[in-house]
């Protein structure tokens, strides 16, 4: 079973990489082909928590797959985001 330190942990580096996405998301929109390195790291990023979330959501309890299902919707999103931008 996840602990509790464990879920708020990682809720927190998905924070921190979604606040990284969002950054390179603007900052594309706005100047288009620069910086194509940070904008792919913050996918990776995005795809990485996604994929580490999977693994701690089969040992999370009710509440806790609750609230990794909230940020899953986050990531998803933006990672979706991304993905359609003419970058």
């Amino acid at each position: 079973m996840a602990t509790r330190q464990s879920v708020d942990h990682f809720l927190e580096q998905c924070e921190g990489a979604l606040r990284f996405a969002e950054f390179e998301f603007n900052e594309a929109s706005r100047q288009e082909h620069y910086e194509d390195e940070e904008f792919q790291n913050s996918q990776r990023y995005i795809e990485e928590a996604l994929t580490d979330m999977e693994r701690l959501y089969a040992s999370s309890n009710a509440q806790q797959r609750d609230m990794l299902a909230r940020m899953q919707q986050q990531l998803n999103g933006m990672k979706n985001e991304m993905v359609l931008l003419r970058h």
